[in-house]
């Protein structure tokens, strides 16, 4: 039985969404992508059941008239019209699947960036003195960040009860909605500490709010407002280079390694579900290692 294309399409985010438990931002950007592709399907006058492997290798050649799209983002469009006809498939709403053969193109191998144990230290002890409520909140934000490894969305996602002060403990929410529990360092506890004593109660404007760090409208603050905040210090000189506040967990992984840690024990830290993904900082690693000796050994 034909449906109409926005049917499969609403079948499918349903799917991610229900029971893929895919994040918000993943289900975000595959519905553009496939948006964009009924357009495509529509202005081309085809069926969603008689597509072959040909159309949607034209409909990928078409996305490059007139521009050159970015490696990563072909490989997304690409993952989701894969995922989005093997559903289909799955479901019985297509006797075959003609996006099995389609390929993304490999994508290029970028090392993470990573602030040197010297400078996130200045960073942290020196910039980060304030005792304004919304400076021992930008304290604790950081401290925590480099602390405890997590991403921003999870940082952000933080409600009042998912810190054990006694226990020195996070709760945290991670991709797919897999929960972990990771360790707080002593100086981000003092600062989370100092933050919730001298900090939020000024920031906040309703008790109901659940969220643990607030923006000065007492709202929870967002994955863009820690970017914000960050970009603010860098331009008052707190780093001498321009990084995101993905760098602080990127810090974080890169430093245990250095410092002897389990890659397992990392990628347990960092919920990563492959030890593959984690592996990424053996190479920053390495690379530390390489320019640490061209810089000081005298024959190098």
């Amino acid at each position: 039985m034909s449906h109409p294309y926005s049917y499969y399409l609403q079948e499918f985010l349903s799917w991610l969404q229900n029971e893929k438990a895919c994040s918000v931002h993943t289900i975000t950007a595959y519905s553009k992508d496939l948006e964009q592709f009924g357009q495509f399907v529509e202005q081309e006058n085809l069926q969603i059941e008689r597509l072959e492997y040909r159309d949607l290798r034209y409909y990928m050649a078409s996305l490059q008239k007139g521009q050159t799209l970015k490696k990563t983002t072909v490989s997304r469009k690409t993952a989701a019209l894969k995922s989005f006809f093997k559903f289909l498939y799955r479901e019985g709403f297509l006797e075959r699947n003609p996006a099995d053969l389609l390929s993304a193109p490999k994508k290029e191998k970028h090392l993470p960036s990573v602030i040197n144990e010297i400078d996130i230290t200045q960073f942290l002890d020196d910039f980060l003195s304030g005792e304004e409520p919304a400076q021992l909140r930008d304290k604790a934000i950081f401290e925590l960040l480099y602390s405890s490894g997590l991403r921003v969305s999870e940082l952000v996602n933080l409600d009042l009860n998912t810190v054990n002060k006694q226990k020195g403990m996070l709760r945290v929410l991670g991709k797919g909605n897999k929960e972990r529990v990771v360790p707080i360092g002593e100086q981000a506890q003092c600062a989370i500490a100092r933050y919730l004593e001298s900090g939020r109660p000024f920031l906040v404007k309703q008790q109901e709010e659940t969220g643990l760090f607030l923006n000065q409208q007492g709202n929870r603050l967002t994955s863009r407002g820690v970017e914000y905040i960050l970009e603010q210090y860098i331009k008052k000189g707190a780093l001498k280079y321009k990084v995101t506040p993905h760098a602080f967990r990127h810090s974080f992984a890169t430093h245990l390694l250095d410092n002897g840690a389990d890659l397992r024990v990392i990628q347990e830290l960092l919920g990563h579900e492959s030890l593959s993904t984690t592996q990424i900082y053996t190479e920053v690693s390495k690379s530390h290692l390489q320019q640490v000796y061209l810089k000081t050994h005298p024959r190098a």
